[in-house]
């Protein structure tokens, strides 16, 4: 087995019946954070993507240190500050606010904005259904990370990223990016080794 099979890890949501799924503001729906590397000087802007429902309901979900937004995770401050220099050649950390549902601005949070896929898989060994070698996207339902192509990369600039070749966006952190948000209790990700995933475990309650 490939040993970064083991060191690294998909990042998903925890679900729960007060899990906060976050969408783009009307501020942010313009800009294409999943595939373009953001710059200049507005943060992404985040909301509940069910807050006329909520509303509606009378339901209150809270903000708590850590949500995604899809497959993206949003992250407080607190975080980052654990995590340190993330960027790398295919991802940043991006300045990031939620608006809640009674349009209260709760800044310093940040998202992971990956503007490019790594190549890191050994296809050969990823459980791959119904593979075309014409296709450049596979629908992959178990990853194998490529010993040789991760080892050439310098461990800091391969802490986070999402592979090149999968039809999904599965984002995939170190185990040291694991650490640092276990160090904060978060409770609201799940965080599934390579080594132990396979398609449509995410869905399955803990």
């Amino acid at each position: 087995m490939s040993q970064y099979n083991d060191q690294y890890y998909i990042v998903f949501k925890s679900y729960d019946e007060n899990t906060l799924y976050l969408t783009t503001h009307d501020r942010s729906d313009h800009r294409d954070y999943e595939y373009t590397k953001l710059t200049g000087g507005e943060p992404m802007f985040f909301v509940n993507g069910y807050r006329d429902e909520d509303l509606a309901k009378r339901i209150s979900r809270p903000i708590k240190q850590a949500h995604m937004s899809i497959a993206y995770p949003v992250f407080s401050d607190a975080i980052k500050q654990s995590l340190g220099n993330i960027n790398n050649p295919c991802c940043q950390a991006y300045p990031a606010v939620i608006v809640d549902d009674n349009d209260k601005y709760h800044e310093g949070y940040w998202v992971f904005n990956i503007f490019e896929d790594m190549d890191v898989l050994n296809l050969e060994k990823c459980r791959i259904d119904d593979f075309d070698p014409d296709e450049e996207e596979q629908s992959i339902s178990e990853y194998y990370l490529d010993d040789d192509k991760l080892s050439a990369i310098p461990e800091k600039d391969r802490l986070v990223f999402m592979p090149r070749y999968t039809d999904y966006p599965h984002i995939m952190v170190h185990e040291k990016v694991v650490r640092a948000f276990k160090k904060h209790n978060v409770d609201t990700l799940n965080f599934v080794k390579v080594s132990d995933w396979v398609m449509g475990m995410q869905f399955v309650p803990a």
